[in-house]
């Protein structure tokens, strides 16, 4: 062989390896197993906060399968769309939530987490960690009365009071600037943690990647003080499954 096109040889040895090397480093940093289930929620640039563009959330399935499948039914049937954000905490946490039952909702899950018996969730409430939220009053906290409306952390030290005690969903995978910018908003004098400019989602969609999720075992939302329901406008407070 002469001795250039040995050189040539040579050459298209090397570039054919580092191609190769190249290659599998970009699949390795590519997860295409994971088939967890993408919720995208946009917000409305129309609410009085100005605040647009959108964020994402990973669901987590494996680790509160009942609760992922009643975020899922929710998203489907339309409920987090022109969905607002209720409570702010500045830099720490953004609520979104119906406690005017704009929604009728009228079902809520059991409460997959530590103190409700739940052992396999083990998501740990950090920055970025979403939860589902529960009825709280003078008695304490209703643990099995998730009914749709969710929280962000978006502080380390804020999750700290989280772990063990609410069911966490997911985790945002993009947008957290988004809520951060949320948890910013002015807050109203009677009301410490309730934003005074509305931030709202406007449409919500869901990625599933092909997989399916049956529908979520529920009870019938019960009766709480300072929440309206139909069955309370209809002067019917029992509780039913």
């Amino acid at each position: 062989m002469k001795k250039g096109k040995f050189k040539k040889v040579i050459i298209l040895t090397v570039l054919c390896t580092i191609l190769c090397i190249v290659t599998s480093m970009l699949s390795a940093c590519i997860d295409t197993g994971n088939k967890n289930p993408v919720v995208t929620m946009e917000m409305d640039p129309t609410g009085k906060s100005g605040i647009s563009g959108s964020f994402q959330i990973e669901l987590y399935p494996d680790k509160a399968p009942n609760s992922v499948n009643y975020f899922i039914g929710l998203v489907l049937k339309g409920f987090y769309d022109d969905f607002y954000a209720t409570k702010v905490m500045a830099g720490h946490l953004v609520e979104f939530g119906d406690p005017w039952y704009l929604k009728k909702n009228d079902r809520v899950i059991a409460g997959e987490f530590a103190e409700n018996g739940y052992t396999g969730n083990d998501i740990k409430f950090e920055r970025g960690t979403v939860g589902l939220c529960l009825y709280q009053d003078e008695k304490g906290i209703d643990n099995d009365s998730a009914m749709g409306d969710f929280f962000v952390i978006l502080s380390d030290d804020a999750g700290n009071d989280f772990d063990g005690k609410y069911a966490a969903i997911g985790k945002i995978v993009s947008g957290l600037d988004i809520l951060d910018r949320i948890s910013n908003i002015s807050t109203s004098s009677a009301i410490s943690y309730q934003p005074m400019y509305s931030a709202r989602t406007e449409k919500t969609t869901i990625n599933l990647k092909g997989e399916t999720y049956p529908a979520a075992v529920t009870t019938r939302r019960k009766h709480y003080s300072g929440y309206v329901t139909d069955d309370f406008l209809n002067g019917n407070t029992e509780d039913e499954k």
